[in-house]
């Protein structure tokens, strides 16, 4: 009998903006409070991330020689974020997005365009590249993450690779960037990879909502937010090697919606941008997370039954038989058995968001003219949950309860994640319905 193949564990982040707050709660505690032996190691090998998600792999991959600073500055990284650290929030940074957008609605649906191009000039000198200036996140990301010992601790084996998802936005295609080790092999994927050094430009570019954030150039390339194409990159992940993944996802779990009835709410209020522009953004976000996991259960129990009925090595014979078939244009890959573990809000993010974005806009006094200008625009129905204020809302109470929501959410499947990382298998049993129901809308900080 040959020995078990070794575990080679992959930590998968998913894009939502502010709502990344959810994955520093997870990763703290699992660095905090797991057993020693689990907490002190750097257990991921492979780093995957989108948008959001891709701000904290670039963290992650930072600091992995050192679990517990990984947990802890993340953390701390999440509860003194401001949106200042982000865009530009005073009232020239107001005035120059009322002037650009001005101009770009001139330009493109007034025919001014076709006037300065008469008198000599040209419209496209004055392009509309996003509602807000995100040249402050240039400098927060130069400061917070040591991009060098990225590369050190692949150099070294400490990590095996990295992957950043974004979006081509001439060919809509899906974009990796990837940086890894020489002897680490990526196989072929419906993605396409670009190998290079990671730095902020790439974060920047995972990062960039279309409309919202600009679009960023590299190597005459413009790229935009990989939650187009790919929110959660377990792909990626899965074509580098690993065979055990956490996944970290910021939208509520499905386990969890079965404690809610399958009614529509009534509401005589017409919906408002808010609301509008709030689904928009939750349409960005959503992805294939729920089918890829079940085609991936659906191999992962047809290859024990194999086993079960041919014996042991049933997998390594029909992996035999698999790299001898000759199929043109097309590279077979072996089948292995992938064990994926995902956590998620069992809150919905939506709804606490909303609470504390009117608690934000009850204190306008305080706001900057950048959010005055924005909370009008962005307040929705009386009765509706606010899910685009709770991908862009970088307010401290909203931050730190996310954070907390993550670590209580990691906390209770403790005992699970010793299983997963201890190489154990975990049970299949669905949440029972007193786990289901709504935690604390704010829990408790766990502290140091």
């Amino acid at each position: 009998m040959t020995d078990s193949p070794a575990l080679i564990f992959a930590l998968v982040l998913s894009g939502g903006g502010a709502r990344g707050a959810y994955e520093a709660g997870v990763i703290d505690y699992i660095r905090r409070h797991m057993p020693p032996e689990i907490a002190r190691e750097p257990l991921f090998k492979i780093y995957s991330g989108t948008s959001v998600g891709a701000i904290n792999t670039a963290f992650m991959a930072a600091s992995a020689s050192d679990p517990l600073y990984q947990g802890t500055r993340l953390r701390e990284l999440w509860g003194t974020l401001r949106d200042q650290d982000i865009y530009h929030t005073d009232t020239r940074a107001l005035t120059g997005f009322l002037i650009r957008s001005g101009f770009f609605m001139g330009t493109n649906f007034f025919g001014l365009s076709e006037l300065l191009r008469k008198r000599g000039g040209d419209a496209s000198t004055f392009p509309f590249n996003g509602v807000l200036n995100t040249s402050p996140f240039v400098f927060y990301l130069r400061r917070n993450v040591a991009w060098p010992q990225i590369h050190r601790n692949i150099e070294r084996r400490v990590i095996d690779a990295v992957t950043v998802s974004t979006t081509h936005m001439m060919s809509g295609r899906l974009v990796l960037f990837v940086e890894k080790h020489p002897e680490v092999a990526l196989r072929s994927g419906g993605e396409i990879p670009i190998f290079t050094q990671l730095s902020p430009k790439h974060i920047l570019a995972s990062a960039a909502i279309p409309l919202i954030f600009p679009i960023i150039r590299i190597n005459r390339e413009f790229y935009g937010d990989g939650s187009m194409r790919q929110n959660t990159p377990m792909s990626p992940a899965i074509h580098l090697g690993a065979n055990r993944i956490l996944v970290v996802a910021v939208h509520k779990s499905a386990a969890y919606k079965y404690a809610r009835p399958a009614t529509l709410p009534f509401s005589e209020a017409e919906p408002t941008v808010g609301d509008i522009v709030g689904k928009l953004m939750d349409s960005l976000f959503l992805d294939r997370l729920e089918y890829d996991l079940e085609q991936m259960r659906r191999i992962n129990f047809l290859l024990r039954d194999l086993e079960s009925i041919y014996g042991w090595n049933a997998l390594e014979h029909l992996n035999e038989y698999r790299t001898k078939l000759a199929i043109p244009g097309k590279q077979v890959q072996p089948i292995r058995h992938i064990q994926p573990f995902v956590i998620a809000p069992t809150e919905d993010i939506g709804r606490v968001a909303t609470y504390h974005f009117r608690r934000m806009v009850a204190q306008r006094d305080k706001l900057t003219p950048v959010q005055k200008f924005f909370a009008r625009a962005a307040e929705g129905s009386p009765d509706a949950q606010n899910d685009l204020v709770s991908y862009l809302m970088f307010e401290p109470g909203y931050l730190h309860e996310l954070i907390n929501l993550g670590f209580e959410d990691a906390r209770r499947e403790h005992d699970r994640l010793v299983n997963f990382f201890s190489g154990r298998p975990l049970e299949e049993a669905r949440p029972r319905a007193a786990d289901m129901a709504p935690g604390p809308a704010t829990p408790a900080d766990p502290g140091p």
